[in-house]
């Protein structure tokens, strides 16, 4: 009796752990990562003081779209973008709005999408300053379908924004590097702000490890 109730629990041990084995392995091979949407480059041809053409209303962006996912495709329906310029620190209004056709990308796989829109309506000036500086913000939206196999999943919805510093002698970004654009505040903040913080950050880590270090000796 006692050998036929051990059979018995080792079958259902061995009946348990295998299906939580494949209910693991199910929730791995179904689990999606977001793709992450980046401005590679954009370029205001009014910002440009060699052209001498401030009333030029064209506005030129290129989109990085990453997939990080090993096995599964992305289905992407129309990328809205929406461009506005800041009128201060706080304030925007908006310049003009563009979309990027839908596509499909691959696996673990880099779509570059250029286009071009221009200011239409209330945007106006193109060349406004906040403390000797032109910035935009650039903001996307989007719904996306995974491909696991032959399946799609349901609609996803993506999206993301970042601020962005213009060189306005050239009208080109100023960092180079593709910018992501992600969950940032539209609000511009000073670089002397955020290296203050960042040695406040230092100095009370600093502080902490001298009492930890006092307590332990």
């Amino acid at each position: 009796m006692a050998a036929e109730f051990e059979s018995c629990w080792s079958c259902c041990f061995s009946f348990i752990l295998t299906m939580g084995v494949t209910a693991f392995f199910i929730w791995l091979s179904l689990r999606v990562t977001e793709p992450k949407c980046y401005l590679e480059s954009i370029y205001v041809p009014a910002l440009n003081k060699s052209l001498n053409s401030p009333h030029n209303t064209t506005l030129f962006f290129t989109l990085k779209l990453v997939n990080p996912n090993k096995d599964k495709g992305v289905k992407y329906n129309a990328v809205n973008l929406t461009f506005r310029i800041f009128n201060d620190s706080n304030t925007t209004r908006p310049l003009a709005n563009a979309t990027v056709d839908r596509f499909y990308q691959g696996h673990q796989k880099t779509a570059h999408k250029s286009g071009n829109t221009a200011v239409t309506g209330g945007g106006g000036n193109l060349t406004t300053v906040v403390n000797g500086k032109v910035y935009l913000r650039v903001e996307f939206d989007a719904t996306v379908k995974y491909k696991i196999l032959v399946f799609y999943t349901k609609r996803d919805s993506l999206w993301g924004g970042a601020n962005v510093e213009l060189n306005n002698s050239s009208g080109l970004k100023v960092y180079g590097k593709p910018l992501r654009l992600g969950n940032s505040v539209a609000r511009i903040v000073s670089g002397a702000s955020e290296l203050c913080g960042g040695y406040r950050a230092l100095w009370g880590f600093f502080v902490n490890f001298l009492v930890v270090l006092h307590v332990l000796t």
